[in-house]
């Protein structure tokens, strides 16, 4: 995603995003792609996965496409139903 060196986040917030999976929760979610570009869209999230050195989160986006963000470059992350804030 990014040229940049992976930086691991907590254990606690990759736990949350996992829950976020398991339980299937609409997510509402800011990022930054490779080109220092933010992105917002509210999302399925699918899979926690690692490739390469890094960890991403797979998305399931409203017309059904699939987008993988890396998880050091999530900027924002709350829970739509219930509005909890699984990152700043």
């Amino acid at each position: 995603m990014t040229n940049e060196p992976y930086q691991p986040i907590s254990c606690a917030l990759h736990e949350a995003y996992q829950y976020a999976v398991m339980s299937r929760s609409l997510l509402d979610l800011c990022w930054r792609d490779e080109e220092n570009k933010a992105h917002h869209t509210r999302a399925l999230p699918i899979d926690v996965l690692t490739h390469g050195k890094a960890e991403y989160l797979e998305l399931e986006l409203r017309d059904g496409t699939r987008q993988r963000v890396r998880l050091d470059q999530l900027l924002k992350v709350i829970v739509v139903q219930g509005g909890e804030h699984l990152l700043g």
